[in-house]
């Protein structure tokens, strides 16, 4: 079914500030117990992090989520759970000229292989008001605060996080007896010493030497004191991660086609900076199905045009088409860390339509087969020129006659669970905010489906 646009086409969006404001005193008003871990320097007129880091007890997730649901403005277009955070990616929120998304992880627990480097309880009761303007909300003690934004890096990725050492130190320098006092139950004292004075000495050296044995000395720690308990939260992240990274439930593609070949880039490309923050990754990729020898040749031989119409023989261009949908299905369960959108510009009705357009010389009835085990992206896009534009473009191809290939193009795409068939011919900007709109509300009504299912 065609996809139908419910919301405008320029939505206004809430600001940053208003947001803010109802998010918190919606949290207050449910008793969820909440604390902003780090980047609130700026609020409430801008977020100078990439996303909002929010600390809340698991048990307060269900509400959580609620509350976010019954904002008025702005809409979730994906979510994604692993064992020791929630991220929720909403849009119709004007922070910047560009971007009308914002990502909020909801951090359940502070932990390096599902052991607890600071307990989320203790880090909740120790939390201190701050007031911003009119916005009043909890942040970490300056001690978790420090020691969060240290080994949420170190710890956990092995690498030191340049942005939070200088404010880390500071306070290392300060309050080095309670930091040291914070840390020794899980880490021992003459560690959690070491690490302090690295940390106050700047010696970058010494700090990622302390990588090792302080993960050594918490995995043994935690074994010592809960084994059976330890265990199990070991034994739950790994297979947590396991699912979470080779599955593809987070991760949505979105596919452009164009009948004239023309405009997919250009409306890719002027999509990117809106959507960069409806997932926390979004790539743009360009799908040719050809072999890297074949492509590095193409490539390396001058004069030659890669894009260019000339097919490769019958069988190796079978043989590429069969790797390019082995490849697509690997790329599904390939290792991901959050919710993902990949937008592509080309896809496999070119090889049925438009097959020197991939230079595939193969037969049609091989390359319809391997399109039925090809993964279905969440929206096809098709950008078909109005009738009154045909007659300035080329009416012949390659491939046989426009008309007969925009149909062709048409035909396939209506076929499809979740299209839209835009107007190419109209601005460069109208065309890019009606594909925008599309793609927001293809991941709204999945993200509606998915958190229904979840916590209904």
């Amino acid at each position: 079914m065609q996809v139908v646009l419910s919301q405008p086409l320029r939505p206004q969006a809430i600001l940053f500030s208003d947001f803010l404001m109802a998010l918190f005193q919606a949290l207050d008003a449910e008793g969820v117990r909440f604390c902003v871990l780090r980047n609130y320097q700026g609020f409430p007129a801008s977020n100078i992090g990439n996303d909002i880091d929010l600390l809340i007890s698991p048990s307060d997730l269900p509400r959580v989520i609620r509350v976010i649901r019954s904002i008025k403005g702005i809409c979730v277009v994906g979510y994604a759970e692993r064992h020791c955070v929630a991220s929720v990616f909403l849009e119709g929120i004007s922070q910047d000229r560009d971007s009308r998304a914002l990502q909020i992880d909801f951090d359940l627990c502070l932990t390096w292989k599902g052991l607890p480097y600071l307990l989320t309880d203790a880090v909740l009761e120790a939390a201190i008001p701050r007031q911003a303007g009119n916005l009043s909300f909890l942040v970490p003690s300056p001690v978790h605060e420090a020691i969060s934004s240290l080994l949420a890096s170190l710890l956990v990725g092995g690498w030191l996080k340049e942005k939070y050492f200088p404010q880390v130190q500071r306070t290392f320098d300060s309050d080095r007896s309670e930091v040291v006092a914070a840390l020794k139950p899980l880490f021992g004292q003459k560690l959690s010493t070491r690490l302090v004075n690295a940390v106050i000495e700047g010696n970058r050296r010494k700090l990622l030497g302390c990588v090792r044995p302080l993960r050594i000395a918490l995995l043994l720690r935690s074994l010592w004191h809960r084994p059976l308990h330890s265990v199990l939260a070991i034994v739950r992240h790994y297979a947590g991660e396991f699912a979470f990274r080779h599955s593809s439930r987070s991760r949505e593609t979105v596919f452009i086609l164009a009948s004239d070949g023309e405009g997919k880039s250009n409306i890719a490309e002027a999509l990117m900076p809106g959507l960069q923050a409806v997932a926390a990754m979004v790539e743009k990729r360009p799908l040719w199905p050809r072999l890297p020898v074949a492509r590095r040749s193409l490539e390396s031989t001058p004069g030659i045009d890669c894009h260019a119409p000339s097919p490769t023989g019958s069988s190796v261009s079978m043989v590429e088409a069969v790797l390019w949908t082995v490849n697509e299905w690997l790329s599904q369960f390939a290792e991901k860390r959050n919710f993902t959108l990949i937008i592509r510009e080309s896809y496999y009705p070119d090889l049925l339509i438009n097959p020197q357009s991939c230079r595939y010389g193969g037969s049609k009835w091989f390359a319809r087969l391997v399109g039925k085990f090809i993964p279905s992206p969440v929206l096809w896009i098709l950008l078909d020129p109005a009738d009154e534009g045909l007659p300035s473009r080329n009416t012949e191809r390659p491939g046989g006659n426009t008309y007969r290939q925009r149909e062709a193009y048409r035909a396939f795409v209506m076929t499809r669970k979740n299209h839209v068939i835009l107007n190419a011919s109209q601005p460069v900007a109208e065309l890019t905010e009606e594909a925008y709109a599309a793609i927001i509300e293809t991941l709204a009504r999945r993200a509606d489906r998915q958190l229904r299912k979840r916590f209904q």
